[in-house]
């Protein structure tokens, strides 16, 4: 199981790493793909729970909201927004009066995916478009990388009391602290390997946003995992060999580059 996470894990690495470098479109693509698939496979978990979000909508939105992040930042994203909204709540009205009594509940679905994959997931774009944008998003990615690892190997080795027993039963305090450790440490370093190359960043950077995202971060993780408990699933997908769903895999990097991307321009 480990093998097969590591292998997965370089692929992903190296396609991220080469979206990142070509940026531009083609990093648009590879975040656009990623939010898509998310998104869809968070429709399919609520479908197998007898809920019926709009899809379509979900997806639609999604992808309207990262390409315009992409193309004018901010502007116009309300006017996404308020369109998919009305829309959505006609659809569900619609069908309700054709005797879809879960629809109230499917709009409130369709909303949250749509806030949840398109509007917070383009951060993973608006990151991008800061001064040296692509070395912040490496760090914050890193970060949580670091403090990922350190929440698995610690957690596995000497957790024993449960953080969320409920939601994610696999999780323990002492893998959370961890995660904590490892993410600062690796904030540091690498926030200091990278003032050698990019002098706007340094370890100082490295270490709040260590400090900050590793502390964070993990309700992104428990926040998803609400989601596949109430229907007993495991993984969002089987898409990603030992890691599960593209939702899976994002759970924590949304809640990091949101965080980041506020950090950056208020604090650094």
């Amino acid at each position: 199981m480990l093998l097969t996470r590591v292998k997965t894990a370089i692929v992903l690495l190296a396609l991220g790493l080469s979206a990142v470098y070509f940026s531009g479109w083609a990093y648009f693509s590879f975040i656009a793909i990623i939010l898509l698939l998310a998104g869809h496979e968070y429709s399919q978990i609520y479908r197998k729970g007898g809920f019926q979000p709009n899809t379509l909508i979900i997806l639609a939105t999604v992808f309207s909201l990262s390409l315009f992040r992409f193309l004018f930042a901010f502007q116009y994203n309300d006017i996404i927004l308020a369109l998919s909204f009305l829309i959505s709540m006609a659809v569900h009205t619609f069908q309700y009066e054709a005797g879809r009594d879960k629809a109230p509940i499917d709009f409130a679905l369709t909303i949250g995916a749509i806030m949840y994959f398109g509007w917070i997931g383009s951060y993973f774009i608006s990151i991008m478009f800061l001064p040296d944008g692509q070395w912040w998003l490496l760090l914050s990615i890193a970060i949580i990388a670091f403090a990922d690892s350190g929440a698995y190997f610690i957690g596995s080795r000497f957790g024993k009391h449960k953080m969320a027993p409920r939601v994610s039963p696999k999780k323990s305090w002492e893998g959370y602290l961890g995660g904590i450790l490892f993410g600062v440490t690796g904030g540091i370093l690498t926030g200091f390997v990278f003032h050698q190359f990019i002098p706007s960043i340094n370890l100082v950077h490295g270490m709040v946003l260590g400090i900050i995202l590793s502390i964070i971060t993990p309700i992104g993780d428990l926040g998803e995992s609400i989601i596949k408990r109430q229907f007993n699933v495991k993984d969002s997908s089987k898409l990603l060999p030992g890691h599960g769903g593209a939702m899976d895999r994002i759970d924590t990097w949304v809640w990091a580059v949101c965080i980041s991307y506020y950090l950056i321009i208020w604090i650094f």
